[in-house]
């Protein structure tokens, strides 16, 4: 009884694990050297200021720089809204978090890439490590023993966090997997860090050189613990919570839905979490942005109330959710910044410079986060990606007028009928049948693009019907 009761205690203390990896460092490094996604532009400052005039390392971040490690993917079989795309960096992540050696992440990564792709990655990591080595393992040595230090108190607490977030997300995350807090450190005092979640491990960087980093990253674990908890959710589930937002009647579903994984772990971690951590609510801003923040603090109570009861999320929860959505922004759903986050965009023209230019005119100026590009107007492909639902979609007549407007007038039953082609304007109407805010232009001079959606973005909100024209 002993014995088992020992190696009780043993197992359960194993389930958080906090630690750091040279291989990981390693391959964060370069990654960050070549401004691949995930990685934090103060990292990449930190390694040109250190390195940038190493013509012999440049080439081995132009080199990887050309390895294809954002091919995907896809989970067909689960919605789209939860995101089914799983690239070739994520599983590179997690290799690395769980490699003792280059030859050892060589094995576990066999068949993520291309054989020759996968042989030059490898060469590239080899070549890597020693830079790596020299400007930060090594020089970060005390700070990483002090830093696993400070959070291993904690590893109880976390621990005893996830399994009741694991019981209202019905995750029913398996006890003999781990969660790892995978840390790797930017030898600085300031700038910015990233954490991302990647299977089981949270891959999170921190600045080294400046004190109270542990504190911030519990905070980070716990937020970016439920995305990984809410992934990980049965596909049963999933679909449930699909149809649950998808079939609802209320206006507000669309933009819950989109909002709901962001806003769950801010309500999770940054709200819950921290009051079970420090016995009091975070007075502050839970983050950044004003629609997750706003959205977690609607959320909190109720999650509360679940996490209290040990209930699982069911539609009664997100049916509240989606009316606390709409209570906390009543103007969300013609707020242009919301609106354009996942974009059908639409030209007759197929050159590429002028589609380019319609990409950037929205990129520029609004948050875009998903978006897709049609031409021409008058095709079964742009044709199919009309009758997309909850999905903003952009119209650009840029050519031949006469014979695209008729076809969008039988498209779109609430296209305004007061609309004159001679003259550049904007206008926005919605279509009752996708759900859907449709933005058309009427582009007669390449120039005119870039005025109206000035216009546009000065709006911040669409007034149905309303048509903006250039003086």
């Amino acid at each position: 009884m002993f014995v088992c009761f020992q190696l009780s205690i043993f197992a359960q203390n194993d389930f958080i694990e906090i630690e750091h990896n040279e291989i990981l460092g390693t391959l964060t490094f370069i990654a960050a050297a070549s401004n691949q996604p995930g990685t934090a532009p103060s990292y990449k400052d930190f390694i040109d200021n250190q390195i940038g005039d190493d013509a012999t390392f440049q080439l081995l971040s132009e080199r990887f720089s050309k390895i294809d490690v954002q091919a995907s993917l896809h989970r067909e079989q689960f919605p789209e809204k939860r995101h089914p795309f799983t690239s070739t960096m994520d599983l590179l992540w997690i290799a690395s978090a769980n490699a003792t050696s280059i030859d050892d992440f060589a094995t576990r990564t066999i068949g993520f890439l291309p054989p020759n792709d996968h042989t030059e990655l490898i060469a590239v990591l080899r070549s890597t490590l020693p830079y790596y080595t020299t400007h930060v393992w090594e020089p970060t040595k005390a700070s990483r023993i002090r830093m696993e230090q400070d959070l291993f108190p904690y590893k109880s607490q976390i621990e005893t966090l996830f399994h009741k977030v694991d019981v209202f997300l019905g995750s029913r995350w398996s006890k003999t997997t781990p969660f790892k807090i995978m840390l790797y450190p930017i030898p600085l005092a300031s700038g910015g860090t990233t954490a991302i979640p990647k299977g089981n491990n949270l891959i999170c960087s921190y600045l080294s050189e400046r004190e109270k980093e542990a504190e911030d990253i519990i905070g980070i674990a716990i937020h970016e613990m439920n995305h990984i908890l809410f992934d990980a959710q049965p596909l049963e589930l999933q679909k449930n919570i699909d149809t649950w937002f998808t079939t609802s009647t209320n206006p507000y579903a669309s933009l819950a839905y989109d909002f709901f994984d962001e806003g769950l772990a801010t309500a999770v971690g940054n709200g819950w979490a921290h009051e079970q951590l420090n016995g009091t609510l975070d007075t502050g801003e839970w983050y950044s942005f004003e629609y997750i923040n706003g959205f977690g603090k609607k959320l909190y109570p109720l999650v509360k109330t679940y996490m209290e009861t040990n209930q699982t999320m069911d539609q009664a929860f997100i049916d509240k959710a989606i009316v606390l959505f709409g209570e906390a922004f009543p103007k969300a759903i013609t707020d242009l910044d919301i609106l354009m986050n996942n974009l059908n965009m639409f030209s007759q023209s197929e050159e590429e410079a002028l589609m380019d230019g319609y990409f950037a005119g929205v990129r520029e100026r609004f948050r875009m986060r998903s978006a897709y590009f049609t031409s021409p107007i008058d095709s079964e492909k742009s044709f199919t990606r009309f009758r997309e639902s909850n999905r903003t979609k952009l119209i650009v007549i840029d050519q031949d007028p006469e014979t695209v407007f008729p076809i969008l007038q039988k498209q779109f039953a609430g296209l305004p009928k007061n609309i004159q082609l001679d003259t550049s304007f904007l206008t926005g109407f919605y279509d009752e049948k996708t759900q859907s805010t449709i933005i058309l232009v009427n582009s007669i001079k390449p120039g005119d693009y870039t005025l109206l959606m000035d216009a546009l973005k000065a709006e911040k909100y669409v007034t149905y019907n309303k048509i903006l024209t250039l003086e």
